[in-house]
């Protein structure tokens, strides 16, 4: 199941708090999350009329956009971007966010906010996961738009496809991702968020101790046992109970 979730052309307190709510009532059991732009653009950042006025606004913007970067970052399913036009600012943020990046060639990526006398500070939080810090250090400094294949070179897109292909490589890509189960993605979520603020030492022993326990969950053990001796893959008998 594909489960699309629009992104607003433009993020202020009103657009985000419908894209957090878009976000908290997606299904969580099945499927995969599609988050998409409307018309000639997915997103282009901060409402600046919202800056430009300096109203109390700002701040409950930013707490609303936190709170949609970490409700993509800790989905319950995978989670997909997929770009058909401009994506700039807290869009880039967005996309950064999610598990695969698709983009059509007409896509543009840039991070103008210092030009404005700002700094991309949230959207660099996810954007260093997937571009070398270097490289998301110059995009901010120079403000320039990079199309779709610079995007890909530097990790920020996963894929280029035209827009007749999207439809296929979204289904396909909602049949490998879809295979594993909630509780498996949320806890590799946990896992990879809890991973920095441990050292090496640390993250083996927690890595090892995570593991044992899992290894010990009845429902994993039975799903092991039933592929050994029926070769049934797991998220096959998943699919039959559910």
């Amino acid at each position: 199941t594909v489960h699309e979730i629009a992104i607003p052309p433009t993020l202020s307190l009103e657009t985000l708090t419908a894209l957090a709510d878009s976000l908290a009532r997606a299904p969580r059991d099945r499927g995969v999350w599609v988050l998409m732009g409307s018309g000639d653009r997915f997103c282009s950042g901060m409402d600046l009329g919202v800056a430009a006025g300096a109203t109390c606004e700002v701040d409950p913007s930013l707490s609303a956009y936190s709170q949609c970067l970490d409700a993509i970052r800790r989905a319950p399913r995978p989670t997909i971007a997929l770009v058909n036009g401009e994506a700039a600012g807290g869009g880039v943020g967005l996309v950064a966010a999610c598990d695969v990046v698709l983009a059509t060639p007409r896509s543009t990526f840039a991070l103008p906010e210092a030009l404005f006398g700002l700094l991309p500070s949230l959207v660099l939080a996810v954007l260093i996961d997937r571009v070398p810090a270097q490289r998301a250090r110059l995009l901010a400094l120079s403000a320039a738009s990079i199309d779709a294949a610079a995007a890909a070179q530097c990790g920020l897109v996963d894929a280029v496809v035209t827009a007749d292909a999207a439809t296929s490589e979204l289904a396909s890509l909602e049949r490998s991702l879809s295979r594993v189960d909630s509780e498996r993605v949320a806890a590799l979520r946990r896992w990879m968020l809890e991973l920095p603020d441990l050292d090496w030492p640390a993250q083996l022993a927690r890595g090892s101790a995570l593991t044992a326990e899992l290894v010990k969950d009845e429902r994993t053990r039975s799903g092991i046992r039933r592929f050994l001796d029926e070769g049934a893959p797991p998220w096959l008998a998943r699919q039959e109970h559910a």
